[in-house]
């Protein structure tokens, strides 16, 4: 887990200092997604498709808002 912060804080530091790239916010949202911190990698992923728009980043934002609309309706009726 602290080799996962210790690769964040170096993408953030890489984006403060070259400027923000698709690929960094990509990489970092996928490292946020690990640690469970959902909304910070949707938004380095929405960042990643906003730089550019044929980024993997996309695939990501498919896959985050199926998982998190996804529910089973048996834990709703026990």
């Amino acid at each position: 887990m602290d080799d996962i912060k210790k690769q964040i804080d170096a993408l953030t530091a890489m984006i403060e200092q070259a400027g923000p790239t698709a690929d960094l916010h990509y990489r970092r949202g996928k490292l946020y997604w690990r640690l469970g911190q959902r909304a910070a990698a949707i938004t380095d992923f929405n960042e990643a498709v906003a730089l550019d728009p044929v980024s993997p980043a996309a695939a990501y934002i498919a896959m985050t808002g199926d998982i998190m609309d996804f529910y089973n309706t048996d834990l709703y009726n026990p």
